[in-house]
């Protein structure tokens, strides 16, 4: 009995946690999908770096922070703004999600580097892009739950 009890509010929790982060994500022009869906809960988020190449030329490189929220079977790229985050692309995990190691010293990354793979997001085309942690340990979290499958 005590177990079932703690199991429903395990549950209550997690809901109550999916109705608060959907106040803060604002869609925009990205096509919305609603948080709060039954058996869905949040695995792990937090902020990274986006690796950016401006010009053909004379490319110069720079970082944009990104934030990602990922779910059971979903996962979110967002720009936090203030306290909110304004959605840039989401995926169903882990169908269309994948990362991929990088040689980042042959390519003159930052360490703590990888490729994530959509290879199929909201905007219906496949996506990559090279992410940068804020620590090794980040990158090793992130690399566990984005390579285990619920």
């Amino acid at each position: 009995m005590v177990a079932e009890c703690d199991k429903g509010v395990r549950k209550l929790k997690q809901i109550e946690e999916l109705v608060c982060l959907e106040m803060l994500l604002d869609f925009g022009e990205v096509k919305s999908v609603p948080l709060v869906v039954s058996g869905r809960f949040l695995v792990h988020q937090g902020p990274m770096r986006q690796l950016t190449v401006a010009g053909t030329y004379n490319s110069r490189t720079s970082f944009i922070d990104v934030y990602l929220h990922l779910f059971n079977d979903l996962l979110i790229i967002s720009l936090k703004k203030d306290q909110r985050f304004i959605v840039v692309d989401h995926a169903k995990f882990p169908t269309h999600v994948r990362i991929e190691h990088l040689k980042t010293e042959v390519l003159g990354l930052p360490p703590d580097s990888f490729l994530l793979h959509l290879s199929q997001s909201q905007t219906g085309h496949p996506t990559a892009m090279i992410l940068v942690t804020y620590t090794r340990s980040d990158k090793e979290a992130w690399k566990k739950v984005l390579l285990s499958k619920p």
